[in-house]
């Protein structure tokens, strides 16, 4: 299991497309982003992804968090190419900006590995599980 951090900014913020087609998209042509493409690819039944925005002015904050039911991509004529996932969460929770030389918050997606960004994540998600 691995948790990924997702943008939702397209020419306007698609966050609630993804959440009411249950899934997580990249927008981007496969030609003009192969690396996020090979990341989506990756993605396994199982990992946990979020919707993150980042500024650097303001730092990190997660949107949703969801699980990724399926490593299948498939397209989505509105919104790239798409992995499932059952969104679990849903809100807006301000980690702020993260001392650290990570410097990928603000790519599409990315795999996230600060011990704070994990942990939070974590507890929204098990927030609505164990309830």
């Amino acid at each position: 299991m691995a948790i990924f951090g997702i943008g939702a900014i397209y020419e306007e913020d698609v966050s609630d497309d993804f959440l009411n087609e249950n899934i997580a998209c990249i927008g981007w042509e496969e030609n003009d982003a192969p690396p996020a493409h090979s990341i989506l690819r990756h993605l396994r039944p199982g990992d946990i992804i979020f919707i993150k925005s980042f500024a650097p002015h303001v730092g990190l904050t997660i949107k949703a968090v969801g699980i990724v039911m399926e490593g299948k991509v498939q397209k989505h004529n509105d919104l790239g190419t798409c992995v499932p996932v059952r969104w679990v969460w849903k809100g807006e929770e301000r980690i702020g900006k993260i001392d650290d030389k990570w410097p990928v918050r603000s790519v599409t997606i990315y795999e996230e590995h600060h011990p704070k960004v994990q942990r939070k994540v974590l507890e929204l998600l098990l927030s609505k599980v164990y309830k």
